[in-house]
């Protein structure tokens, strides 16, 4: 076992490697299939290097919240794949107008597919942040404290990509922002809970 563990320990390491440096090279343009091809690998080599027992569940955890985070701010900021690069962009503070382009789009038969990518996009873009943030810290298990966090946080970076124009600044996009994250916190709220009580008493045995 020790045998496997250091070649998938080695194998963890080149996939990160070589993640990290298509990701950051401006000559790559890294599509969506290829990006979750790199997060599964990742999860499934650093599962075997480092197995989610429930010793080990903080620190297992901790370090696939780090590639998500990472994975988040590249697609948000620096991604050629999302058309990254600096230009001036448009601010939207109408309420739901995007959505309902998207809609008389799909309604007429037609709909680009940068439009759906933008659409499905937003919706799964912060919905891990459901499920890390209340399994990794037992505030956000309280839906009062999440959701005023969430919406301060990706606020924040609607700020940022008008400032750094490597964005629109559009309250739709929040608005799909925090119904994804919503969904996968209600959904998965017995999951982060039962797996933040472990590591309590993880802390507490310790």
């Amino acid at each position: 076992m020790k045998f496997v563990r250091t070649i998938a320990f080695v194998l963890w390491v080149a996939v990160t490697a070589l993640d990290l440096y298509i990701e950051l090279d401006p000559r790559f343009v890294v599509d969506v299939p290829v990006k979750l091809g790199f997060a599964a690998a990742f999860v499934a080599l650093w599962s075997i290097v480092f197995p989610p027992t429930p010793r080990h569940m903080g620190k297992w955890l901790a370090v696939l919240f780090v590639y998500y985070v990472w994975m988040l701010l590249n697609i948000l900021f620096f991604d050629n794949a999302f058309g990254r690069e600096q230009m001036h962009y448009g601010i939207n503070l109408e309420p739901f107008h995007t959505i309902r382009n998207y809609v008389r789009a799909y309604n007429r038969g037609y709909i680009p597919e940068i439009a759906m990518m933008n659409l499905w996009g937003n919706v799964a873009a912060f919905a891990p942040m459901g499920f890390f943030l209340p399994s990794l810290c037992r505030p956000f298990g309280n839906l009062f404290a999440f959701v005023p966090t969430m919406f301060l946080m990706i606020s924040g970076v609607e700020i940022m990509q008008v400032v750094t124009a490597c964005g629109s600044g559009d309250v739709d996009d929040l608005i799909l922002n925090l119904a994804g994250v919503l969904v996968t916190w209600l959904v998965l709220w017995p999951l982060s809970r039962h797996i933040n009580n472990l590591l309590r008493r993880n802390r507490y045995d310790s």
